[in-house]
């Protein structure tokens, strides 16, 4: 089940990782001193996990680095599926890559699990965050934030299909009985159950 879940969300995974894949090496060139993925820690109170974020690209290393985001204008389109998944009811609406809203309704995320998913796609190694190549997308989640303590929003980057998946069983671990997945420009809706995934 979690293979049919992986096979129906990577085309949406692909449609946002090659676009910026295109975006990001015609920024290098425009760029030399440039970096994609860049990672930033963030001073001010924030709801970011570890107060951290990576960044599409910045024209030049350093703090006040000006970043440049790429974004999708539009979404690949698919009817509502939904499928029980390692006992959880996963509901899959169509969603952006770079702008997904990950909910656990009635539940709350156990946020050590979260903040342990967390470091292994945001590429921690050890203690710090590796650094990324700068001209090249590598794999790695850009953001995670909660909206409250249930739900969360989440700049896959350019991690893989696999990211999205092992975050339902941590949702099965956190009491969930549902999962649903839908793009942050539906963060108010609450969507009903349409056609099993696979």
């Amino acid at each position: 089940m979690t293979q049919d879940f992986i096979t129906a969300i990577e085309p949406i995974r692909n449609q946002y990782v090659n676009g910026y894949a295109t975006w990001l090496a015609d920024k290098a060139k425009a760029y030399p001193q440039g970096a994609g993925e860049y990672l930033f820690e963030i001073q001010a109170q924030t709801n970011f996990a570890r107060k951290l974020c990576r960044v599409d690209f910045v024209s030049a290393p350093g703090d006040n680095a000006p970043p440049h985001e790429y974004s999708l204008k539009s979404m690949l389109g698919f009817a509502p599926m939904s499928d029980r998944i390692d006992g959880v009811a996963v509901q899959l609406n169509p969603f952006r890559w770079d702008s997904a809203v990950v909910e656990v309704p009635g539940a709350i995320w156990d946020r050590d699990k979260v903040i342990e998913w967390f470091n292994r796609w945001f590429g921690f190694n050890g203690k710090t965050p590796w650094v990324t190549v700068r001209d090249k997308p590598s794999g790695v989640l850009h953001i995670c934030a909660w909206v409250e303590p249930g739900m969360l929003r989440i700049d896959f980057g350019s991690a893989p299909a696999e990211a999205l998946a092992e975050l339902i069983p941590i949702a099965r671990d956190s009491g969930a009985q549902v999962m649903s997945i839908r793009d942050a420009s539906q963060m108010a809706a609450r969507p009903d159950a349409g056609h099993v995934i696979g």
